[in-house]
């Protein structure tokens, strides 16, 4: 069974999708979405298996969110949430690239930052790469802002642009 999430009142265009959890059954489709959305530091299908068992078993430590565009899984989010830790950590997000540019990733961020809050944390971070001009224009439109880079920080030795918003 998927659960749906309700985001709160974050605007999105009609077609953004639906937001769930993925379950084990979203396996393939997880690791077909981060095979074709990323060419290096992937995470392996061993790696989204155990995330998604975490995210079940420890849903305030690691949460797991998908977004359907009808009944196709076209994305995801990973969402870290340390203990004793006010910051939430989006690890990854992938949009399949058809399904970019219709608001799939904003629904995506909307509902890690729901869950950021529901968990009681109050700032959300992330990393992009420095040449991925496409996702940091997004993620400036919504509030984040840049706060630091780290060289060399991904597997080609590209550096990442740190960006965090307040919640």
């Amino acid at each position: 069974m998927s659960e749906t999430i309700i985001t709160q009142t974050w605007p999105t265009p009609p077609h953004a999708g639906t937001i769930r959890k993925p379950g084990p059954g979203d396996l393939n489709v997880l690791a077909a979405i981060e095979n074709q959305c990323f060419s290096i530091d992937r995470i392996s299908r061993s790696g989204l298996r155990r995330f998604l068992t975490r995210s079940r078993q420890d849903p305030w430590g690691v949460r797991f969110l998908a977004v359907e565009h009808g009944a196709c899984v076209c994305g995801y989010i990973l969402l870290l949430l340390r203990r004793n830790s006010l910051i939430a950590r989006i690890y990854s997000i992938a949009v399949m690239p058809e399904h970019r540019r219709t608001g799939m990733a904003r629904t995506l961020l909307a509902g890690a930052e729901s869950v950021a809050v529901e968990s009681g944390r109050n700032r959300i971070r992330l990393e992009v790469r420095e040449d991925n001009a496409a996702a940091i224009r997004l993620y400036t439109s919504i509030g984040y802002q840049t706060f630091g880079r780290i060289e060399p920080y991904y597997e080609d030795r590209t550096a990442a642009i740190r960006m965090e918003k307040p919640l």
